[in-house]
């Protein structure tokens, strides 16, 4: 459950991303440079997490680890990312509300805002 809100979280940082791209805004451009790279580091980070899965599964099946272990140490691991793509958004959010964008990119944000708050419950 965690790493599917963890998606949603970044999922959400796109939709920024693409709220602010190219309305001219020089704040707008820089939050939506920085988001994409961003961006680009939490989805490594959910490829590696996706990859550590995997060998903890190993590791369970091959009795290394218990199911305990393997669900606390995917769940720590998620939890990073996703409080890091819930900053990230959300400061991109805070920055875009300032930026000079037009109405229906406002309104994007607000739809972002709330699946943010929705996906961190």
């Amino acid at each position: 459950m965690r790493i599917q809100k963890t998606l949603i979280a970044i999922g959400a940082a796109g939709m920024i991303a693409l709220t602010g791209a190219g309305c001219g805004d020089d704040k707008a451009e820089d939050t939506v440079k920085t988001l994409q790279e961003q961006g680009e580091k939490l989805q490594e980070r959910g490829q590696a997490l996706q990859d550590k899965a995997a060998r903890l599964q190993q590791d369970y099946r091959d009795g290394k680890i218990t199911a305990e272990q393997l669900q606390e140490e995917l769940e720590r691991d998620a939890r990073a990312i996703q409080e890091e793509a819930t900053d990230a958004t959300s400061d991109a959010i805070d920055n875009l509300k300032d930026a000079d964008i037009p109405d229906e990119a406002k309104d994007q944000l607000d739809e972002a805002q709330k699946q943010l708050e929705e996906a961190t419950r």
